[in-house]
């Protein structure tokens, strides 16, 4: 349990450790593309050692002095030496990346608390793009694993996926070693699969071919989306080339920038707390990563923002978050998969601005077990946050003090650091469960205590 005092003020210099969530997907990546992969930087955690875990059978793992080797294994007769692949507890935020890529490596995939709704939802979605799935039992295990019996590229070409199932395709074709072009419209294709493609040699363009056609007026309706006339669609086609190459060898060093989830945290605790300086280094800045960014400078902020160099997954940089005035703002939360991780430290930024905030289409939360949205509002509740509840989101009100608060429940740990963060701002103490905030962030408290200055007890 996790004690904390308010603090009157924020300084100092953080570098993030970097994303454990990157870490994976670039680890998958390397299974599926049969190359080798050097990661630097990875410091020792729980989450690191799920991960450890979740590769073991797919590739030869090894840590040493914060260098981690990944070789894929390879298969024996064409036969895959471990064909289950169970996903890390630990890691949320692209979970349907990992699924997918693993499906399209024929793996049976499966996660621990994957609800029957979600796994429903799954098969459905992949229908949508092609891919036909099946449940399969795990005997002893108890628990229920997915595999891709079938794939018409035919239906993917034709599908026009939305935002959520184009980057589900994308991840089943990179398992799968594939290329494919196929079509989207009203969005721009912003997904870190992208610059995991060039990590490997593999390819993954956008080329923008028309505005106001008859596909795109098809297109807009089979999306449901209501439109003025006037109003032009944006259409792209999308060429993505996975298809491995025979001369690639050798390893290749991947670097992995910071964590995004902390990187949120530490973004809505200086919200919070306005009084010192602090720089975050090694901030994702991809737009797929910088969700709480976007939303703070939605609000009225004006984060600094400074590029300081470029990772295998794209440009990082340097945050600092003066103070402001901030005010609700309505937020689609699409693609959702990049706002799981970040929603509730965008929730606490919310809870302290002026106004009502409202955050929508996070149906999907309600699939999981426990309801994804219910874990946020039964945190919200002791905080003594004003909220409403609505099919598809959640409304939060604006107030300008709360009182301490304990949570006393395990919580996964996005949602646990997002209230810890609350619990340094609020004028009382503050008690909050541990039991993964630390399995995440070993030296999350330390950092704390080195950044902050708290108020006399």
């Amino acid at each position: 349990m996790i004690s904390l005092r308010p603090a009157k003020s924020v300084q100092g210099e953080v570098k993030l450790p970097i994303s454990p969530d990157l870490l994976f997907m670039a680890a998958l990546g390397a299974c599926a593309a049969k190359r080798n992969a050097v990661i630097s930087d990875v410091d020792e955690s729980d989450v690191i050692s799920d991960i450890i875990r979740a590769l073991h059978g797919h590739a030869s793992v090894e840590l040493n002095d914060s260098t981690m080797q990944i070789s894929p294994l390879s298969s024996a007769g064409g036969d895959d030496p471990a064909i289950l692949l169970t996903l890390p507890e630990s890691l949320l935020p692209y979970r349907m990346i990992y699924l997918f890529m693993g499906l399209g490596m024929g793996k049976t995939v499966t996660v621990k608390s994957i609800s029957s709704k979600q796994t429903e939802d799954i098969i459905a979605q992949a229908k949508r793009v092609g891919i036909t799935l099946e449940t399969v039992e795990l005997g002893q295990s108890a628990m229920t694993g997915l595999r891709a019996t079938n794939f018409d590229s035919g239906v993917a070409e034709g599908c026009y996926p939305t935002e959520d199932n184009c980057t589900a395709l994308l991840a089943f074709l990179f398992g799968k070693g594939e290329k494919l072009a196929f079509t989207i419209a009203d969005y721009h294709l912003s997904t870190p699969l992208r610059q995991l493609a060039n990590i490997f040699g593999f390819t993954v363009n956008a080329k923008l071919t028309a505005t106001d056609d008859p596909l795109a007026k098809r297109m807009r309706f089979l999306k449901g989306k209501q439109r003025e006339q006037q109003t032009q669609s944006i259409i792209y086609t999308i060429e993505a080339d996975f298809c491995r190459r025979e001369d690639s060898s050798g390893a290749l060093n991947i670097t992995i920038p910071g964590d995004e989830i902390l990187a949120a945290a530490l973004i809505a605790l200086k919200r919070l707390i306005p009084k010192g300086n602090l720089e975050i280094s090694n901030v994702p800045l991809e737009t797929w990563a910088s969700q709480t960014i976007a939303f703070v400078k939605k609000m009225g902020g004006k984060p600094d923002i400074r590029n300081s160099g470029k990772t295998s997954f794209g440009l990082c940089g340097i945050v600092s978050v003066p103070k402001s005035e901030y005010f609700g703002r309505k937020t689609r939360c699409v693609p959702l998969y990049q706002y799981i991780g970040q929603l509730p430290c965008m929730a606490i930024i919310a809870a302290f601005a002026e106004g009502k905030s409202v955050f929508r289409e996070l149906e999907a939360l309600r699939l999981s077990e426990p309801d994804g949205l219910d874990q946020l509002e039964k945190c919200l509740r002791p905080l003594g946050v004003r909220h409403g509840e609505m099919p598809d989101g959640i409304v939060v009100e604006g107030a300008k003090e709360f009182d301490g608060f304990d949570i006393l429940e395990p919580l996964p740990a996005h949602i646990a650091v997002a209230f810890y963060v609350a619990g340094l701002r609020c004028m009382g103490k503050t008690s909050i469960a541990d039991d993964y905030i630390f399995a995440r962030w070993p030296s999350l408290e330390k950092m704390i205590n080195e950044i902050c200055e708290f108020r006399n007890k």
